[in-house]
């Protein structure tokens, strides 16, 4: 058992009462349970447990003050029991309620995390360091940031480290230094599960968007490569989504018409089965770019109708609209004039209720 997270079910008989008591909208002899297990619990870390919950009731009858003083003493039995739990939940609710001043609550419990991070035992505290320059981060301070999660890269856990490093090189990706982010992020994904993942994955994607600034589609589709596997295990069915759109855009841009269909597809059954209409019409606008290159008239029609029955807001219409014309312009160079007719209708009729 760690801090207060203990394992499933072994809490002791008397919390568990108390908690019943509360879910059963009885706060006052549910304080009275817990009263009972901060007298005779000999675990602080249990006594800590209950004190959360007196305090919770105290709130719950409108005693703001005594709820305040058991949170405080259950803070305190909490990080006796477990410095090193206590200050990284101290540092997560501190970033959680900044609000880049440097006072009031968030700092209060900022401070207190890097309190307990300084104390005994502060090389098993590289969780609280992480968050703490992730607040730093949030606040705009990215010198702070970088000292912090410089630290937790070297003192911290493996956990720690890796999203010490995941964090250093996503600050990289946005300043531009590719080579020294993709080895921060090897870095990172030595150690293969945790919330890390999605931050390597966050910064692929922005190494991406900026080659793909630079036209350098080899290296889009590198980026993208890395980072659609990481979304995949993050268990982000979206961000995995939008992975497979930026991929087929990638093969597109290449000549890659195959590769491209085949992501694009993904992509918009990914859409269809998370109900999100504006990422399937994205998916299907690209997908009847693709066919138009490779010279598919009716299939790129048909994908341009299905993009434009997705669309809702103003600008997806007017995205689609500007696809069904590239399909029309098209169609009417190679002499298809009833395919071009239909598809710069469709185009109107798209149009034509901007409020739709």
């Amino acid at each position: 058992m760690t801090g207060l997270d203990p394992e499933p079910g072994s809490a002791p008989a008397p919390i568990l009462a108390a908690i019943q008591l509360m879910a059963g909208d009885d706060p006052g002899r549910a304080e009275r349970g817990f009263e009972m297990v901060i007298a005779a619990e000999p675990s602080p870390t249990w006594r800590a447990v209950a004190l959360l919950g007196q305090g919770l009731c105290q709130e719950l009858r409108a005693a703001p003050e005594a709820a305040a003083a058991s949170v405080r003493a259950a803070i305190e039995s909490w990080a006796a029991a477990d410095p090193g739990s206590c200050a990284v939940a101290l540092a997560a609710l501190g970033r959680a309620l900044a609000d880049g001043s440097d006072s009031g609550p968030a700092a209060a419990l900022l401070s207190a995390a890097r309190r307990l991070s300084a104390g005994p035992g502060a090389a098993g505290l590289g969780g609280v360091l992480v968050e703490l320059g992730a607040a730093a981060a949030e606040r705009g301070d990215a010198r702070a940031a970088t000292a912090l999660w410089e630290r937790g890269r070297a003192e911290g856990d493996a956990p720690s480290r890796a999203a010490a490093a995941a964090n250093l090189g996503r600050l990289a990706a946005a300043r531009g230094e590719e080579i020294v982010a993709l080895g921060l992020f090897d870095e990172a994904l030595e150690v293969g599960e945790g919330p890390h993942l999605r931050v390597v994955a966050d910064g692929l994607v922005a190494l991406a968007a900026q080659a793909a600034e630079d036209r350098r589609w080899e290296d889009v589709g590198a980026r993208l490569r890395q980072a659609l596997p990481l979304r995949q295990a993050d268990r982000d069915a979206r961000g995995a989504a939008e992975v497979l759109h930026d991929l087929g855009i990638a093969h597109w841009r290449r000549g890659q018409l195959h590769a491209a269909t085949r992501c694009l597809e993904d992509c918009r059954r990914s859409a269809e089965e998370l109900a999100d209409d504006s990422l399937r019409a994205a998916a299907l606008r690209a997908l009847a770019r693709v066919a138009l290159e490779g010279g598919r008239l009716v299939v790129a029609l048909a994908y341009a109708r299905e993009a434009a029955a997705s669309s809702s807001a103003p600008e997806d219409r007017r995205v689609s609209a500007g696809v069904l014309r590239a399909v029309g312009d098209e169609a009417r160079r190679a002499g298809a004039a009833s395919l071009s007719a239909e598809a710069f209708r469709l185009a109107a009729s798209l149009l034509a209720d901007p409020d739709r």
